[in-house]
């Protein structure tokens, strides 16, 4: 084996490590949402609180998922072996880890708000903000983290958009659509912290900053839209 060979082999072994550490990193953002809380439940009544936090667990762990699968596909389809990618990676991890708190902490206040409207009473165990000031707190270090993580991975493409010399015109739309969508997501959460900035305290006004992410559908939409447009002006 030559000295080539050997340095591919021993970058193919780091990435291999790299990647089983931002897997666990997730993993272990996932584990801290999980519905029993730090504490195994010690009998049916503790049992039955903690299923009571599956709706907000279950929307934290998808939005949890979408941030790692998105760093999947970037490491199977873009990925730079360089140090800079290393750090962009690592800085992506940091935030996830910032971002289960307040990504908990927004999904269990929506369920326990959604609940108490329609039932007039509170879920048992759950999280209650009664200002509306906390709720803009609580808005704005989401919607940070949430732009941080979007942030890194739209840094990821467009590290690797410019070492793409040998890639297909499919995998370069691939790349740029990905790019788009990162950027989109970035953008829609720092409306959301613009809008918890400035909105007026109030019941309603306080959920505004929250229905500013149903903006991404739009975002997903349109970079789609692009993509097709583009790999059929190519057919």
């Amino acid at each position: 084996m030559d000295e080539q060979q050997r340095k591919q082999r021993a970058g193919l072994i780091e990435a291999h490590r790299l990647d089983g550490f931002f897997d666990a990193a997730f993993a272990f953002a996932v584990s801290i949402l999980a519905i029993a809380g730090t504490e195994v439940p010690r009998d049916l009544h503790e049992m039955l609180l903690a299923l009571n936090r599956i709706p907000a667990f279950a929307c934290s762990f998808a939005t949890m998922l979408v941030f790692w699968y998105r760093h999947v596909r970037w490491r199977e389809r873009c990925r730079v072996h360089d140090t800079t990618s290393v750090q962009i990676s690592l800085m992506l991890v940091f935030f996830a880890l910032i971002f289960v708190y307040p990504l908990n902490m927004v999904f269990s206040a929506m369920f326990s708000a959604v609940y108490n409207g329609f039932t007039g009473r509170l879920l048992p165990d759950a999280l209650v903000i009664e200002q509306a000031h906390d709720m803009t707190l609580l808005y704005l270090c989401y919607g940070s983290a949430y732009a941080c993580m979007a942030g890194c991975l739209a840094l990821l493409y467009r590290h690797s958009l410019r070492h793409m010399h040998d890639a297909s015109r499919e995998e370069m739309i691939e790349a740029r659509e990905s790019l788009y969508v990162q950027v989109g997501s970035m953008a829609v959460a720092l409306l959301s912290v613009l809008v918890a900035l400035v909105a007026p305290d109030g019941h309603w006004w306080s959920a505004l900053p929250g229905c500013i992410y149903f903006l991404l559908t739009f975002v997903y939409s349109l970079t789609g839209r692009w993509a097709r447009r583009m790999l059929a002006a190519d057919a």
